[in-house]
């Protein structure tokens, strides 16, 4: 699984609980499952119901903040029959995003990109390669529509990042510390959103690794805590703004856990955590010299499952606020 970019880790308290497995360890009265079921197993013709949530910070080399940016989706996974080769499918479908920036100490506004509405993708989370069969021809080339695919990556980086592909071997269940690792190591993530964006790439190192940790109770649903971490990894990205053209390069490390429902299988929360070393130049046409900055970008990533009722009253909420 290709993984996006930037984001967080909150804390949850962890509880004991029973019943979930034939296989458990006692601790005091209490007892929890020594083997966890991982796999993804909510119905075909089920919908879930989502909201996520990204925000990054930016600060110069000596700790002043100079900015920062956020952006809000709300939208459904329908879960759809297996392929011919036994993987999951299911069509992720947004139903509002609302994303904003400030490079000042100014408050920072969001606005609706009204084109991400009913936007539908189909993805395999036991694919490898599923988010470079995503298309995004039918987007406006804006910057709002550039950061609204990065999001669609986004919503997948909670299963990509821990479910079975051709380089991942995570098995339907596991003991609590079993550890895995991507083995696909280190390549290229090319990237474009032309003519807004071209010629960039995303480099994993390769260094990267998967944990079964315990069992937390989220939203009163006993979970798998899975946490996940991808190390050393390099970004080259290309904008061109006319009449400015922008080369950003950077370097991140990100963390998260993936809290995934012992029922189902189905994801009830992520959390991500990613800070990056950024160096930008930016060459305005006339200018014999580009302008050269350095900067830290602190990113925060959450996703939290939603029942159809909050779901809808989150929305009404939202486009109430137009």
């Amino acid at each position: 699984m290709k993984k996006a970019f930037l984001f967080f880790v909150s804390l949850i308290v962890f509880l004991f609980l029973a019943d979930f497995s034939t296989a458990e360890v006692r601790i005091g009265k209490k007892s929890i499952p020594e083997i966890l079921p991982l796999k993804l197993r909510y119905k075909a013709g089920e919908t879930l119901y989502y909201r996520l949530v990204r925000q990054n910070f930016n600060f110069k080399m000596d700790g002043t903040r100079s900015g920062e940016m956020k952006a809000v989706a709300y939208f459904i996974r329908t879960r759809l029959e297996d392929d011919s080769q036994g993987r999951v499918n299911e069509r992720f479908t947004w139903k509002s995003f609302w994303f904003g920036q400030t490079l000042t100490s100014s408050p920072l506004k969001l606005v609706e990109f009204k084109q991400a509405e009913n936007f539908s993708l189909l993805y395999s989370a036991n694919d490898a390669e599923a988010i470079n069969k995503f298309d995004f021809s039918s987007l406006p080339r804006t910057f709002d529509g550039f950061f609204f695919m990065i999001m669609t990556w986004d919503a997948v980086t909670f299963d990509g990042a821990i479910r079975p592909t051709e380089y991942l071997s995570i098995p339907d269940e596991a003991r609590i510390g079993a550890e895995f690792s991507d083995k696909h190591g280190s390549y290229d993530l090319a990237f474009s959103y032309p003519p807004l964006v071209t010629d960039s790439k995303y480099s994993f190192s390769g260094k990267n690794w998967v944990k079964v940790l315990g069992v937390s109770l989220v939203r009163n649903i006993p979970c798998a805590i899975i946490e996940f971490a991808n190390l050393e990894n390099r970004v080259d990205m290309n904008i061109l703004l006319k009449p400015m053209e922008i080369r950003t390069r950077g370097f991140e490390h990100f963390w998260g856990k993936t809290y995934l429902s012992l029922k189902d299988g189905r994801v009830v929360r992520g959390e991500l955590f990613g800070p990056v070393a950024m160096l930008q130049d930016i060459q305005t046409q006339g200018q014999m010299k580009s302008d050269h900055s350095e900067f830290l970008v602190i990113g925060y990533l959450e996703m939290d499952l939603l029942s159809e009722e909050e779901f809808n009253s989150e929305l009404r909420k939202v486009n109430k606020e137009k």
